[in-house]
């Protein structure tokens, strides 16, 4: 659309000034500026990824260029100079097309991904490049202590979780996803039976004893997960379970060939070694009522009750001899030891405890095993493993098939269910496609037992509204969706009491934000302020919500959820491997008994597995204005990806900084601060074409390219190709038998670091005292709370952090050892 006269606010300008419009504003500006710096000085925002106000402009990265009326193409802002009468369109859809387009072959060879879309997916958000990462490098100790930061019990989850997080695996863009859960519970394996008397592996160490007692009723995946992580923030914690032993559905609800028992009494086990307490066989409402424990002195209390009702299959003769419910079959089995099985079963759904009912019926002698459920199998809550699993022990599908009526002799005792046919039409809420009675296609399954597994809800005994315990029409606890509190402040609920009968991941998710909702409480926050920062947190775009993060109390952000965006780039296909396979026990070996079916993987094969990692994670996610344009502009489905992409090893040989050269854009920045700046010109273009990558000569370490560790290069750098590992160092040791000062250092320190007192002469002045007073160390920097430390990343980054050092080697194709005089003796 054309600019008019009135469109136009009045600028004056002085007569060394020249006046030009940026977009219906009338700009004066200084004669030799460029558009860039006119619009900037307005407050006009025009996206760069290469300009540096310090250098000269290179245009290299086209992001700023602009429409100019009369000029024949658009033109780069950074170095276009502005001119009287100018006028400028910074934001027209021509201009905006050319930039996603720039964007798109940027990220056509940018093989490094900003966050990690399987960390986003696990309900606890797992840092699961990390942990792979310590497997990589056989460190399963500190593997175990980071994978606690969000998951107490790595070994237990490993055989039981749903694996949401290998959904969105970007290695099945080459070829399968990564077995990401399996890989955390071959670690934990590794460690758990030393931590029974040995070394606790936990994420930090327990604060101090804050003189708060914390109750949680139920001890399952959400009682547990809380009990963990409040006993790290130093509060008593003890869990009252109305069972005869702690666990939960994991125990009652899980089979042993799925989640070996001593394995789980193992990981229980770390809990009674952090302190917490456990009383067994005490139930809610019956053994004592919820005002008892804040009578005893409980502070507040946690509901983490499960989800141990059933849900009726509403149909005719379902109270016949012979309907069982699957949560009752299996609990009796884990009780008793024992449970009756009929020759002939029928299993009713499709989820995972519908798969361990047709299974663990196999084991118990059952001679035929059908499962009868509503939709496709494509539609299975179940995992397909499960379901692939069950076939091959002898169990049948009947699938698009929902239940009538039991049929049932005279003696009410069950022969039969009648199953009526099923069509999918549209989805329904929960995305799936919703079955549609076919009318006339009624038929008959012939069995002596029906086991009904068509959901569970909350067993929520004890509780009552009167009591703040409100009900939601769910038949769950009603709680703040952020705090967790329920009507009455002091009591909290989470877990399936809240969820419905879901995941254990999901559980233990609800039970450590719980944890931290109760400190925040204990603590004296203001819950329902710490409600509303949370929600409006979410509620912000991804970039916005990063920055306002950092202005919540520490405590408190940690519970925030920030959804992040993902934008499309490249993945380098062309060198595609297997994952890492779990071995099993076959068919015919595990119909008869309960032994654990997946035996583990090989230390070769997990090692392996886990270098499949493509190290979806970047320390500057949420400052990298590559990242922030490709939301902005909308980059979410790249024309130019999909074939061979560079894939480059990062740099890790000097101490303070890292290089990664997969996030290089070629800009330019750190070659020119370097050089221009610093003067150590240690980087420069390699390459040609395609092949050119920004690097230091012959690839060598940047401390045998004249680097002084300044990080300036890192400062410019606008992808988090270069980023700096923060150090330890508080103060520097002054050699005074050498030192002359000269002030060298103070004038040379390119971050004005180092100060000098006024001027003196050497001969009036001790030594020792001028060392003492006249040079000195600068505060610290704050550092960025937005970037996770670069000790996440990498152990040898941890190790020389905490100064065991790290030796630099020699290129592996260096004709000689670099450290060695050339020639020998």
């Amino acid at each position: 659309m054309a600019t008019t006269a009135d469109d136009i606010t009045r600028t004056q300008a002085r007569p060394d000034q020249v006046l030009l419009t940026i977009d219906g504003q009338e700009v004066a500006g200084e004669r030799g500026d460029t558009i860039l710096e006119a619009a900037q000085r307005v407050g006009i925002h025009i996206p760069t990824l290469c300009y540096e106000p310090r250098l000269q402009a290179t245009a290299a990265c086209r992001m700023c260029i602009v429409e100019v009326e009369g000029a024949r193409k658009m033109l780069p802002s950074c170095s276009a100079a502005v001119a009287d009468g100018m006028v400028v369109r910074t934001n027209t859809e021509k201009v905006r097309a050319m930039r996603h387009l720039y964007l798109e072959l940027l990220l056509s060879d940018h093989n490094s991904f900003c966050t990690p879309p399987c960390r986003d997916a696990c309900p606890t958000h797992i840092k699961i490049p990390q942990f792979l990462e310590y497997i990589a490098h056989k460190d399963y100790k500190n593997g175990v202590r980071k994978l606690r930061e969000d998951l107490p019990f790595p070994a237990v989850i490993g055989r039981v979780c749903p694996r949401p997080c290998e959904g969105p695996c970007r290695r099945q863009l080459v070829e399968h996803p990564i077995t990401i859960c399996q890989l955390h519970r071959f670690m934990a394996d590794q460690t758990i039976d030393e931590e029974q008397e040995g070394e606790l592996l936990l994420p930090v160490e327990p604060k101090p004893d804050s003189a708060k007692r914390i109750a949680i009723v139920g001890g399952g995946p959400a009682g547990l997960a809380a009990a963990f992580y409040a006993r790290l923030e130093g509060h008593a914690v003890k869990i009252f379970e109305a069972l005869p032993k702690p666990g939960g559905m994991l125990r009652y609800g899980i089979p042993s060939y799925r989640l070996p028992r001593d394995l789980l009494d193992k990981e229980i086990n770390v809990l009674w070694r952090m302190g917490v307490e456990i009383q067994v066989n005490s139930r809610l409402g019956v053994d004592y009522q919820l005002e008892d424990l804040f009578d005893e002195g409980f502070d507040t209390v946690f509901l983490a009750l499960g989800a141990f009702n059933s849900n009726d299959m509403g149909i005719p003769g379902e109270d016949a001899e012979g309907v069982v419910t699957a949560v009752d079959f299996l609990g009796d089995l884990e009780l008793n030891g024992e449970v009756h099985v009929g020759n002939n079963v029928t299993v009713i759904g499709g989820g995972f405890t519908a798969m361990d009912a047709c299974r663990t019926s196999v084991r118990k002698g059952a001679k035929e095993v059908t499962c009868l459920y509503r939709r496709s199998r494509k539609e299975m809550p179940a995992h397909h493993t499960e379901v692939d699993e069950a076939e091959e022990e002898g169990v049948r599908l009947e699938l698009l098939c929902a239940p009538v009526r039991v049929i049932t002799d005279p003696a009410n005792k069950v022969t039969g269910i009648e199953m009526l046919r099923m069509e999918l039409g549209e989805p329904d809420a929960s995305g799936r496609r919703r079955p549609v009675p076919i009318e006339g296609s009624e038929f008959v399954v012939e069995c002596d037992q029906i086991i009904a597994a068509i959901g569970q809800y909350p067993k929520l005994d004890g509780t009552t509204e009167e009591q703040g315990v409100k009900r939601t029409k769910w038949r769950t606890i009603a709680v703040d969706d952020w705090t967790f509190q329920t009507a009455d402040p002091r009591v909290f609920a989470g877990g399936d009491a809240v969820l419905g009968a879901q995941t254990a991941i999901q559980a233990v998710a609800q039970g450590k934000k719980a944890a931290w909702s109760m400190d925040a409480y204990l603590r004296g926050a203001d819950m329902a302020e710490v409600g509303q920062s949370l929600a409006e947190l979410k509620a912000q775009p991804f970039f916005k919500a990063l920055t306002s993060r950092t202005d919540l109390d520490p405590r408190v952000a940690r519970m925030a959820e920030v959804p992040p965006v993902f934008i499309d780039m490249t993945t380098d296909v062309t060198r595609p491997s297997p994952p890492a396979d779990m071995p099993k026990r076959e068919p015919e070996d595990r119909r008869a008994n309960f032994k654990q079916i997946e035996l583990g993987f090989s230390e070769e094969e997990a090692v392996r597995g886990a270098e499949l990692c493509l190290d979806c994670y970047c320390p500057a996610s949420g400052k990298c204005d590559l990242q922030r344009y490709g939301i902005e502009y909308e980059v979410f489905k790249n024309r130019f990806h999909g074939g061979e992409a560079h894939d480059y090893p990062a740099d890790f040989r000097h101490d303070f900084i890292m290089r990664e050269p997969n996030r290089c854009i070629n800009c330019g920045r750190c070659v020119r601060v370097c050089r221009t700046e610093v003067g150590s010109s240690c980087y420069d273009s390699m390459g040609r074409g395609y092949d050119s990558i920004v690097s230091t000569a012959d690839n060598l370490p940047l401390q045998l390219v004249g680097c002084v560790s300044c990080g300036k290069c890192a400062e410019t750098c606008p992808t988090g190709s270069i980023e700096t590992n923060p150090r330890l160092l508080g103060s520097y040791d002054l050699d005074e038998s050498r030192c002359m000062f000269c002030g060298e250092c103070v004038e040379v320190c390119p971050y004005d670091a180092l100060e000098q007192s006024d001027f003196f002469e050497l001969a009036g002045y001790n030594r020792t005292t001028m060392a003492r007073e006249s040079l000195y160390v600068r505060e610290p920097r704050r550092v960025d709370p937005l970037r996770e430390t670069v000790t996440d990343l990498v152990p040898h980054v941890r190790d020389a952090a905490l100064g065991r050092g790290w030796t630099w080697e020699p290129i592996k194709d260096d004709p000689i050892a670099l450290d060695e005089p050339e020639g020998g003796a």
